[in-house]
């Protein structure tokens, strides 16, 4: 059975780091041993984010439009200096926010071969 915390690491998360470094090495033309070092990973997985190699899921990125507005501002803030503890913080925060949506709680079910009228993530409807 695939926890909802798995399709985060699995799905969510690889998104999220790929948007975010190519849009360092775009925008803020920064070389990948740099966001490497800013994101706390390897250059390599930066080299497979960089050429979509890791990471691309069309169907979460349609799903969660938010991870754009989300990965630009993020992108700034690390560029701008923000420590690695706060990008934690920050990541985690937006995880649980979408975790708690029924745009994930839908998504985690056809992932999951889970019953279609799952009641483990939220006893009561998820936020829309």
């Amino acid at each position: 059975m695939l926890q909802p915390q798995e399709v985060v690491v699995a799905k969510l998360l690889p998104a999220i780091r790929a948007k975010l470094a190519q849009g360092l090495i775009r925008k803020y033309q920064m070389k990948q041993v740099d966001v490497a070092r800013a994101m706390g990973i390897t250059q390599a997985a930066v080299s497979h984010y960089n050429t979509k190699t890791r990471g691309v899921d069309q169907d979460i990125l349609r799903r969660f439009p938010e991870i754009d507005t989300f990965v630009h501002e993020l992108a700034e803030q690390i560029h701008d200096g923000l420590s690695k503890s706060r990008q934690i913080a920050v990541l985690n925060e937006f995880c649980f926010n979408v975790m708690q949506t029924a745009r994930f709680c839908e998504y985690h079910k056809k992932l999951g071969d889970i019953d279609p009228v799952c009641a483990a993530c939220f006893p009561a409807p998820p936020r829309p």
